[in-house]
């Protein structure tokens, strides 16, 4: 990491007393933990953070043992995070008073002016300032990759300044600090060897807890294929900072919920693959199996992310699961093959952040479900080297 690199993040965030953390749709847990990690940074410096973000699956609930600091705000909505400013020139006519008065549906503002009526060139509506003073995105391709966050207020993206964090090759690099390294196993990695060219001597324990199971997590403890040598390395020395492996490995791993253990045994005896291709890994799962393992929604996508956790080398992931009616649903992770579906193929398809979809099948057995979700997918199939 270059040293302008560090000098610029420093600079930007200890002249901010406010800073927004966005995360991306549906964000990884190695974001979560490299947005509390700077949170717990910034708390040092008494400089307040909100880390905002869309988690439909509810995957960062595991993370909540992780420190969180008392000026850490942890949002997932911005809307309303600008005033609108009603301005009104009093030189030549004081506003003696003003009330409100809300109704159901509309909101009355009562103006009192000190002579006659208020002439309607002497006030004007303005926007507000933003309560933050930088933002950082963290694993963001581009603005867009924040989702309903984006949409909300894409103006605070071109108004405030931003400082981009991310490990992917394709990012856009928009903006005005992009901090970018595509051969870190994590964002977390890249926020480790930010803080300790900025100071190691002051990085406290909590974010060196948090930039720990952010490697932890990314690498499925060491073990996948982004684990290199330099994630090793940084992580013997955030254990001499104060992080506790131990804990870690507890809370991802041991202290996962009965429900979506018992879930994910049942899973695992109905993998295959595809006779389309040998890299399109497939589950299913019955009605009653959900029933009976007291299984919550957000778990089917949890389960997902453990068949690619299990499967290293599959290219497509399908968990089929039985709904009340019978009816079969398949949820379909393309992200490591780069293949989109597209949606005129089928009206039942419906796309989820991340790069997942949702089919409705018309069969009505586990058989039939895995031969009509890959006769769909054949096109796409082949396409797998």
């Amino acid at each position: 990491m270059s040293k302008s690199e560090s000098e610029q993040f420093e600079k930007l965030v200890t002249d901010s007393n406010h800073i927004l953390v966005l995360l991306p749709e549906n964000p990884q847990g190695d974001y979560f933990c490299t947005a509390l990690a700077i949170a717990n940074f910034c708390d040092l410096k008494s400089i307040k953070t909100t880390i905002a973000f869309i988690d439909p699956y509810e995957q960062i609930s595991m993370l909540s043992f992780l420190p969180k600091p008392s000026t850490t705000e942890i949002i997932h909505s911005i809307a309303g995070s600008r005033d609108l400013i009603l301005s009104f020139n009093t030189k030549y006519n004081k506003i003696l008073d003003v009330k409100t008065q809300q109704s159901s549906n509309e909101l009355k503002i009562y103006i009192t002016p000190e002579k006659g009526m208020i002439d309607s060139r002497d006030f004007s509506f303005l926007p507000g300032k933003f309560p933050y003073d930088i933002i950082i995105t963290i694993g963001a391709t581009d603005k867009e990759a924040m989702g309903i966050l984006y949409e909300e207020i894409p103006d605070i993206f071109y108004e405030l300044p931003i400082i981009n964090i991310d490990n992917k090759s394709a990012n856009e690099k928009f903006g005005q600090v992009n901090i970018i390294n595509a051969v870190a196993s994590s964002t977390s990695e890249i926020v480790g060897d930010l803080f300790e060219d900025i100071d190691a001597n002051k990085l406290s324990s909590a974010s060196a807890q948090c930039i720990l199971t952010g490697i932890i997590n990314e690498t499925h403890s060491f073990q996948n294929h982004k684990t290199t040598p330099r994630a090793l390395t940084l992580a013997s020395r955030l254990i001499e900072y104060g992080a506790n492996q131990q804990t870690i490995i507890k809370n991802l791993y041991r202290n996962l919920p009965f429900s979506l253990l018992q879930l994910w045994g049942r899973a695992m005896k109905n993998f295959t693959t595809s006779k389309y291709n040998k890299k399109t890994v497939i589950s299913s799962l019955t009605y009653n199996d959900i029933i009976q393992t007291d299984a919550k929604k957000h778990h089917l996508y949890s389960i997902l992310e453990k068949m690619k956790e299990n499967y290293p080398s599959g290219q497509i992931f399908i968990l089929l699961y039985e709904d009340e009616n019978k009816g079969f649903t398949a949820l379909i992770d393309m992200n490591r093959s780069n293949i989109k579906l597209r949606k005129t193929d089928t009206e039942n398809i419906s796309q989820l952040p991340n790069n997942i979809y949702k089919i409705s099948l018309s069969t009505k057995t586990t058989d039939t479900a895995t031969k009509e979700v890959c006769d769909f997918l054949s096109p796409y199939l082949k396409q797998i080297k």
